[in-house]
């Protein structure tokens, strides 16, 4: 019986031991879990803000293509007006007549030196014709050149040209300037592309990030569930093991009671054999006997 108990003992301590190891790892378990969760938390707020930031950033790259799409409609409309100028321009200097030039005149002459330089590219010529026809080119070029500055002069004076010069003008630098204010939006489009690029990355990794600390979340959570589970189910071993050990205590003392009784009636026969036969007992021995009920 008492081997029975002792290894029953032992037996009890190593499964204190075991609940206590639950315990620990249960709450290691669950520390690291919440640690988790705080983690996820923070990030996917982190998250929440990034993909604020970039809808933000969306919103105005939006803003700003609508922006350029409609300076482009009014750069196309000034570039359509001054094609139209230009045209309207080139006929009224052609049909503008300049005191002093005639327009037949210096057509004839133009058509003359192409067909002379013509002449002179395309044909052997010999040193004096080479000289006469080199001596024709020049002086045409002078006459058509002077004709030509003259009708430049008197149609810069013209003010119909001039009119038409001015409104050329303005068109031209309207269309440049939306030009330049197009490519200053355009570049910050660019810009706001590689940025909302660069924080669309971020966010990605952000995430990501966050749905590894919840999966660690989880597994952390498992295993304290885990560990707790095993706790209560020691934890009810070590109970039912402590009934046992109590309900063998209890045998082992009515055991070492019984045995103890048995002890003191036989003493206590033997005491009252002698006590019959005369012999001379001591007081101990009397209160055995009296113990023992024979007196």
């Amino acid at each position: 019986m008492s081997e029975l108990l002792e290894e029953f003992e032992q037996k009890r301590e190593n499964i204190r031991r075991i609940v206590e190891e639950h315990i620990k790892k249960r709450d290691e378990a669950a520390a690291e879990s919440h640690r988790y969760a705080e983690e996820r938390d923070l990030l996917n707020n982190k998250v929440h803000e990034m993909r604020e930031e970039v809808k933000k950033k969306i919103a105005e790259k939006n803003e700003l293509i609508e922006q350029v799409q409609k300076l482009r409609a009014e750069k196309e409309q000034h570039y359509a007006n001054l094609a139209e100028l230009r045209k309207e321009y080139r006929k009224l200097r052609q049909e503008t007549n300049v005191e002093g030039v005639d327009k037949q005149s210096l057509r004839m002459k133009e058509k003359e030196l192409q067909r002379l330089e013509t002449k002179q590219q395309t044909t052997e010529l010999g040193k004096d014709e080479e000289k006469k026809i080199v001596h024709e080119i020049r002086k045409l070029t002078n006459e058509i050149r002077q004709i030509r500055q003259l009708r430049e002069k008197e149609l810069e004076s013209n003010d119909s040209v001039k009119d038409l010069n001015q409104k050329i003008a303005a068109e031209r630098k309207a269309g440049e300037a939306l030009k330049v204010q197009i490519d200053e939006i355009s570049a910050k489009i660019t810009a706001l592309s590689d940025d909302i690029n660069k924080s669309l990355q971020e966010l990605d990794e952000t995430r990501k990030k966050a749905d590894e600390m919840h999966e660690l979340f989880i597994k952390y959570s498992q295993d304290s569930t885990k560990e707790h589970e095993a706790f209560i189910q020691a934890k009810n071993d070590l109970r039912d093991l402590e009934k046992v050990i109590s309900s063998l205590r209890t045998k082992a003392k009515a055991t070492k009671k019984k045995e103890k009784e048995g002890e003191l009636q036989s003493k206590a026969t033997e005491l009252f054999e002698k006590f019959k036969n005369g012999e001379q007992l001591t007081t101990e021995d009397l209160l055995i006997l009296q113990k023992a009920g024979f007196l």
